[in-house]
């Protein structure tokens, strides 16, 4: 991990200023981060281990997935540039995670220590603004899947997520995106195929 230069700690701020960290704090909080870059394929999070680290996502994909006792994996998320790759339920700070974290591709991440950053902004009176901002969006992203879910068909939940995330269907291998949207990547090529 790298220190961060001028640029990138301008970067970084601007990005905590959009989720929720106050002017005030970032002189604090901007030097807990670190530059670190992940080749694709790393795995940065398993299953049994405790998960200590919030990413900002400079560059790149990372996906969330489960893996059953048949070795058939399930994608859970897809996290990319300007979003925030972090613990959020009590659960998943407190006990061992349940599934893993992978870089989708080669990915460059500011990352902190996340107890680290909780009792800085645990000590200001809008330091909770930034974990709040982050468990809604977290809690918009299951609502909108499970309206996708109960909702819409195979082709709906494609072009919902097509219309929802416009630079990821491209970027997301085929197989990874059909499993997130609940299908074989054989129905999402068809369905693809059909749009032209």
């Amino acid at each position: 991990m790298e220190a961060l230069t001028q640029a990138m700690a301008e970067d970084l701020s601007s990005i905590l200023l959009a989720n929720g960290v106050i002017a005030a704090l970032l002189p604090d909080v901007v030097p807990l981060f670190r530059q670190a870059r992940i080749t694709s394929g790393s795995v940065t999070l398993s299953p049994g281990e405790r998960w200590h680290e919030l990413m900002v996502i400079r560059q790149g994909i990372f996906r969330l997935y489960y893996l059953n006792s048949a070795g058939k994996e399930s994608n859970k998320g897809f996290f990319s540039e300007g979003q925030i790759l972090a613990p959020m339920t009590r659960s998943a700070i407190e006990e061992p995670s349940l599934f893993f974290v992978e870089a989708l591709t080669d990915v460059e991440v500011y990352r902190c220590c996340y107890d680290q950053l909780a009792a800085l902004l645990n000590q200001h009176p809008d330091g909770n603004d930034f974990f709040h901002r982050l468990a809604e969006g977290l809690l918009e992203d299951k609502i909108r899947r499970e309206v996708m879910f109960l909702q819409l068909d195979a082709k709906g939940r494609y072009e919902r997520f097509v219309a929802d995330f416009p630079d990821l269907h491209e970027r997301v291998p085929l197989r990874h995106l059909a499993s997130y949207l609940g299908m074989t990547d054989v129905t999402l090529s068809r369905i693809r195929h059909a749009k032209g």
